[in-house]
């Protein structure tokens, strides 16, 4: 957890430095004509073109089949007991939940407030970052998605598509479920939904953008035959933070785990970005609902263009040991709207497939 731990204290750092501007700026939300960009920009290049509503669904929603127990069965997972006791459940019995958790006590400690140290108990700390943070980096994204596509009422398919999206993970996350849990409680009614609720305003979202460099760095989650599976799945977030330098910032990834290392500018639009940190091995269930991740060591090299992934090269602890993307864009000729990726599991199987920036970002591969 000692990735983690530097990347809380990162981000609280830099949240507590520009405290100050955020307060001194006058708070104001997007007109329904809008027409910034600022987390899609529409490029026919890297991660911006393969963002679409179809890669949130599959990359946010299944962000758990990383992990090596999980089957990846996207097209016979057991969706009906996962709504019926993880979902339903959420909402029309919530205290029984939090009680079987501890009490509010324990929840507040735990889930909603940065008030634990323990290595056990830092469930927070992936609801402020991925949920929270990253909920409204998508919900906006989105927003920004339907408007370049002329779909009427952007924002409201956006918070449809995010909210959806936090649904469908809590769901993948949970095939056996039997009853509602805390985590499912934070997540779904506090930190999800204040996502989309906050992020409808300009201030934190351009802070975001603009302070941090915040962008989607999903990989390209594609449907590998014979086996059926979801392979190279998985929704994760970069920043640059400031930090004084002309061409170097800190780099951060969240999604499954963290990383923390440098970017460098190379040129007006190249960064190259490397980080070293935890990713989650294991994830773990206790009679009380408690959710608990086991971290391994985990890195990755990045090379971007206008904050747009053109490719990368991971190494993680979960299925996917190695892990290498090509988004669209790079590859030459007519070749250049697809994207491509192989990957390495820990089985010592070699995966590989394709996807299609004008297929809403559809992919197939191979997979045994």
């Amino acid at each position: 957890m000692t990735a983690c731990r530097w990347v809380s204290l990162t981000l609280t750092l830099t949240l507590a430095l520009s405290a100050s501007t955020l307060h001194a700026q006058t708070w104001s939300r997007p007109s329904a004509a809008d027409s910034t960009r600022l987390f899609y920009k529409g490029y026919d290049y890297g991660s911006d073109a393969y963002f679409s509503p179809l890669t949130v669904l599959l990359n946010k929603g299944y962000d758990i089949f990383q992990l090596r127990q999980s089957p990846r069965n996207i097209l016979d997972f057991p969706y009906g007991n996962a709504w019926t006791y993880g979902i339903r459940d959420v909402f029309q019995r919530p205290g029984p939940a939090v009680e079987r958790f501890g009490g509010w006590g324990r929840m507040w400690r735990v889930e909603l407030l940065p008030l634990s140290r323990n290595t056990r108990e830092l469930n927070w700390f992936v609801n402020y970052t991925e949920h929270f943070m990253g909920g409204g980096l998508t919900m906006r994204a989105l927003d920004e998605w339907y408007r370049a596509h002329n779909v009427p009422a952007p924002r409201v398919w956006a918070m449809v598509n995010t909210y959806a999206a936090s649904v469908l993970n809590e769901i993948s996350e949970q095939p056996d479920v039997r009853m509602a849990s805390a985590g499912g409680v934070a997540d779904l009614l506090i930190f999800d939904a204040a996502a989309i609720l906050l992020f409808h305003w300009d201030q934190p979202t351009r802070f975001l953008a603009h302070t941090l460099q915040a962008a989607d760095w999903s990989n390209q989650a594609t449907i590998t035959f014979p086996n059926r599976q979801l392979q190279n799945n998985g929704q994760y977030f970069s920043l640059k933070i400031p930090v004084g330098l002309d061409r170097t910032r800190v780099f951060l990834r969240g999604g499954m785990g963290a990383q923390v290392g440098v970017s460098r500018k190379l040129d007006d639009q190249h960064h190259l970005s490397v980080g070293v940190g935890g990713d989650t091995e294991v994830r773990e269930i206790d009679a009380s609902g408690h959710e608990t991740v086991g971290f391994a060591p985990g890195g990755g090299l990045y090379f971007d263009r206008n904050n747009s992934l053109l490719w990368s090269l991971t190494v993680s602890p979960a299925e996917n040991a190695l892990s290498i993307n090509v988004y669209p864009g790079v590859l030459p000729w007519r070749a250049r709207a697809l994207g491509a990726w192989i990957v390495r599991t820990r089985r010592d199987e070699w995966r590989f497939g394709i996807v299609h920036r004008r297929a809403l970002g559809l992919g197939v591969g191979y997979g045994r």
